[in-house]
């Protein structure tokens, strides 16, 4: 049983009862239960203060620190639900992560300021709540036991992330199981994030049995190793696989502290051989299984019982119910469970809530499983993994399991490849050991076949350096997919632009290839929007294209950025142009490119996405910013004009401009009208300057310069509405007008400024493409958007 009944009051009565008894050691902080306790008031007072009331949703951005911990303790204690998120997300998990949350503050530490200001939330720094004055401490919360207490997200790894909601019941159901099961504790180290809801875990279990939390970097297992050998040393943690693999490895194998008694193993199917692995070398491995929707974990295989059944998972907790639902003739089936910690739902979601929780309260968790004659649980699969090959079912985890026998193998995903006969078969991606001889893919296969079913045996293997995880350390094997099937896909674009016609670009520069899959939606009116998808990295990129341009003219622009692994890179052909081609040109109200982008992200499952808008296509960019800026990371807009923020000459050279295009098409049809705008905006003998394929490419562009050229709608006040950071770039062998008008929009924009690329004209997207796409890389670096990889090589204008 727990000492304390809730989060709420546990620090405040272990204060009264031992208010010098250590609580929290995060490095060199101590608290005792006294100062945690001071410190959580401070930070209840802050948050009241700011208008944070019972059941308001605050979301907390910051790593596993002492501050924190009591950050926690202080949402609870005021009977409000606590939203922790991964301080290692990306700017797209953490925008979409707040789409869904809803919260009406975030609370973040120093260290995460950067991430926290993509949010456009009210922002409350952690260190500065930590500093308020308290008087007498504030009343202790008086939420039911079923009121909301905290919302995690999931991990993704099948759908987007939804916002799993946890009980103070649920999670006080949960600790309870645990400590009944478990040896007695006399410290738990928490190694795992507090977005994880194993790390909310053992937070809660250690307040709630009123034993000290120890805080050590998930990421670093010098200092887990380090938390676990300090003194004094934490009886309990809870692992994923991969830091126990670190661990082990750093321990060359030995022996763990003589004051640990239990190592719990979770966060996906844990592998056999580690558990083998882990017991020779004395460490109390504890397998279980879990998931977010239950509060965390549900089942535990006792450290005894873990030598002789090392693939399983163990029997339910006291209170849990498990059946297997819809088993086959082998006993493999859904699992299916009931317990007091399962979650009351997804937040805004019901449709969701209703498909995996059922009025009896039975849990369809989506994965499979069989229990053997004593109770205890082996998981499998997803059942949305599982590889069917002529007829005949393939466990990815069997395969890989086996493979992470290999002595040569430190990981290894096996997921479906598409097979003509077979309809599907499958295909290992693996990471070699470090100094690993490569065994060749068919020392592997046989290997493979010594002990698997011919069926089973991969067809290839894919080497890489590291597997897609969740920072929760899930194997992420959509991504796998993903990677693999782009690599197929590689060899066939290879072959398609060798014999691609070599036909010149706008102004001279780079072929003219589409090698990207296209992509097409219906849109209102009759038409027909396309798009190209390069990459699969975990950014999403609209790529907006210029006026007498493409997507395919973007290839090299796009190819550039999606090699770098951070962004899946959408290539829109605006209405008017290239694939998406109008049947009647005609001019278009700025908000129906914002619709249409719209649709392409919902179309690709993307809640938000960095833009980046070339020429005109910036335009569009920034008008999508501020008209849709939860969909909106970040803007990159290479030279927009911008109009009405151009000054008066250059207003009435536009609309000239216009007006000439206009009249071009009706008199000439495309080829006209694209003859005539290339002379407005480029010099009146640029057409000839152009190479016979290029004016015939930009001949039947022609109506989407009508388009263009004629567009409506544009609001320059409403660019004040736009939250996320936008960097106008301009490049020094350009136009003079386009640094103005950058100039002006950077006075517009909250968060916007000016940078310029060296050396770079107009066209230069589409002729030094990589160069282009270098500079881009450095701004989102800049703005934290990805993660950075190099100095900073533009010059701020």
């Amino acid at each position: 049983m727990t000492r304390y009944e809730s989060l709420a009051v546990a620090a405040r009565r272990a204060a009264q009862e031992d208010p010098a008894g250590l609580a929290v050691a995060d490095g060199q902080v101590r608290w005792t239960w006294r100062e945690l306790n001071e410190r959580v008031d401070s930070v209840a007072l802050g948050l009241t203060d700011a208008g944070v009331e019972a059941g308001d949703r605050v979301v907390v951005l910051a790593a596993p620190t002492a501050p924190a911990v009591a950050a926690l303790h202080a949402i609870a204690r005021i009977g409000a639900i606590a939203a922790p998120l991964d301080p290692r997300l990306t700017a797209v998990d953490l925008v979409s992560a707040r789409a869904v949350v809803d919260p009406l503050v975030v609370v973040h530490d120093d260290r995460h300021a950067a991430s926290a200001a993509v949010l456009p939330v009210p922002l409350l720094g952690l260190e500065d709540l930590m500093s308020r004055q308290t008087g007498p401490g504030l009343p202790a919360d008086g939420t039911a036991p079923t009121a909301p207490a905290a919302i995690v997200m999931t991990s993704g790894t099948t759908a987007g992330p939804r916002a799993a909601i946890l009980s103070v019941a649920a999670l006080v159901a949960s600790a309870e199981a645990w400590l009944a099961v478990l040896p007695p504790a006399t410290g738990w180290l928490l190694a795992l994030g507090l977005g994880h809801v194993a790390g909310l875990g053992v937070m809660w279990r250690a307040a709630l049995s009123g034993v000290p939390l120890v805080l050590a970097p998930r990421a670093d297992a010098d200092l887990t190793l380090a938390a676990l050998r300090a003194d004094p040393g934490p009886s309990h943690v809870s692992l994923v696989p991969t830091q126990l693999v670190r661990l082990l490895d750093l321990v060359a194998a030995g022996p763990p502290p003589d004051t640990l008694r239990a190592v719990l193993l979770g966060g996906g199917v844990v592998p056999a051989a580690l558990v083998r692995r882990a017991l020779r070398a004395g460490w109390p491995v504890v397998p279980t299984y879990g998931l977010t929707e239950a509060g965390s974990g549900v089942t535990a295989l006792p450290t005894s019982e873990a030598g002789a059944h090392p693939a399983s998972a163990g029997r339910p907790l006291p209170g849990v119910e498990l059946r297997i639902g819809a088993p086959d003739r082998d006993g493999v089936g859904e699992i299916e469970l009931r317990s007091p910690s399962v979650f009351s739902g997804y937040l805004a979601d019901a449709e969701a809530t209703d498909a995996v929780l059922g009025a009896d309260g039975w849990l369809h968790t989506g994965d499979l499983g069989h229990l053997d004659p004593d109770g205890r649980l082996t998981v499998h699969d997803r059942r949305t993994d599982r590889i069917v090959r002529g007829g005949e079912n393939v466990s990815p985890l069997e395969v890989e399991n086996v493979l992470l026998e290999h002595a040569a193998v430190a990981d290894a995903a096996v997921v479906a490849r598409r097979h003509g006969i077979w309809g599907q078969v499958p295909v290992a991606a693996i990471v070699l050991h470090a100094g690993a001889v490569d065994p060749g893919d068919g020392a592997l296969a046989d290997y493979c076949r010594r002990r698997l079913a011919g069926f089973k045996v991969p067809v290839a293997f894919v080497r890489l350096e590291a597997l897609p995880r969740t920072p929760a350390g899930k194997l992420r094997r959509a991504a796998v997919r993903a990677r693999l099937h782009a690599s197929d896909a590689d060899a066939a674009d290879a072959a398609d632009a060798a014999d691609a016609p070599d036909v010149a670009a706008l102004l001279g520069g780079a072929a003219l290839l589409g090698g990207a899959a296209m992509q097409t939606l219906d849109r209102p009116g009759g038409a027909r929007l396309s798009y190209r998808r390069s990459g699969t990295g975990p950014v999403p990129l609209l790529l907006l294209h210029a006026t007498l341009s493409t997507s395919a003219q973007l290839r090299g622009l796009a190819g550039a950025l999606a090699d770098l692994g951070e962004f899946t890179v959408l290539a829109v052909d605006r209405e008017g142009s290239g694939e998406s081609r109008l049947a009647e040109p005609a001019p278009l109200p700025v908000q129906v490119h914002v619709d249409d982008l719209i649709a392409v992200l919902d179309a690709e499952g993307c809640r938000a996405a960095v833009l980046v808008g070339l020429s005109f296509g910036g335009i569009v960019a920034l008008e999508f910013a501020a008209r849709a800026p939860s969909r909106t990371l970040a803007v990159v807009a290479w030279e927009p004009p911008y109009g009405p923020l151009a000054d008066a000459v250059t207003r009435r050279a536009f609309a000239d401009v216009a007006t000439a295009t206009d009249r071009a098409y009706r008199e000439g049809g495309s080829a006209l009208a694209a003859e005539t705008f290339m002379r407005g905006v480029a010099g009146l003998d640029s057409w000839e300057r152009l190479g016979d394929r290029a004016r015939s490419f930009l001949a039947a562009e022609g109506g989407g310069a009508l388009v263009d050229a004629a567009l409506t709608g544009l609001d320059p006040d409403g660019l004040a509405r736009i939250g996320a950071p936008v960097t106008l770039l301009t490049g020094d062998a350009s136009d003079a007008f386009y640094g103005p008008i950058a100039d002006a929009l950077a006075g517009r924009i909250p968060r916007g400024h000016r940078v310029r690329l060296p050396g770079l004209a107009h066209a230069g997207p589409i002729t030094e493409p990589a160069r282009f796409a270098e500079g881009v890389v450095r701004v989102l670096e800049s703005a934290g958007i990805i993660p950075t990889k190099g100095p900073v090589a533009v010059e701020p204008g």
